[in-house]
Parts: C-alpha cells; structure tokens; sequence
C-alpha cells in the first residue's frame, strides 16, 4: 500500500446544486466563494486530466465545479468527483476528483485568433 501525502493546499467554488427552470432544464448558479484550502494533492495524468485529492470538508462537488490552488492560482474543473471513505481510520478520508486544467480567457488553437 503506497501512502501519497499532500503537496498543495486545495480549496473549491462551487455552483450548488442544479435546480430545474421551467422548461425542465437544469441550472446552476454562478460560482461560489472559495471553500477552504486544506492540504491536498494534484498529480498530472499522460491523457491531459489531472488526479486531484481533497479534503472531505470540501463537500459535495459535482461536473463544472472549480478546484484551486490559491498560492499559484491554477484551477482545475471538475470531470468526476467521488467521496473515498476508510472504514478503519476516518482520518484517510479524501475526495478523488478527476479534473482538467482551466485556461483563464478559454482556449484556441495554436497559430488561430
């Protein structure tokens, strides 16, 4: 069993949770204040995405949620986010989120306006 300590410190705004408007479409505020940061960890991954570790104080995430990283700024939305609870010690609890780094302003393509 490998133990991966943390390496930053990981905060999230979040949407809440989507309501229905009246046409039966489901909406999202808009981004909320940062909740946190507490020590967590960021691993790049070979397909682009980027493993994410948060503490479970953080709360309930879900897809278009932000993960930052005040000291540097960076931010990462949200893929998929699960809650990993230990049975045996409470305090290994963490949230695994999968996420993909945001660029501020959007993207292009290179060479393209």
């Amino acid at each position: 069993m490998a133990v991966h300590l943390a390496d930053r410190q990981l905060g999230a705004r979040t949407r809440g949770l989507p309501v229905l408007d009246a046409y039966g479409d489901e909406m999202t505020g808009p981004l909320g204040d940062l909740r946190g940061p507490w020590p967590g960890r960021a691993q790049p991954q070979p397909d682009g995405t980027w493993h994410l570790a948060l503490d479970p104080r953080v709360g309930t995430l879900l897809v278009g949620d932000l993960v930052v990283e005040p000291a540097s700024g960076t931010e990462w939305t949200v893929l998929v986010a699960d809650e990993l609870k230990n049975t045996a010690d409470p305090g290994l609890n963490y949230v695994r989120v999968t996420g993909r780094l945001r660029t501020a302003g959007g993207t292009r393509a290179e060479g393209h306006p």
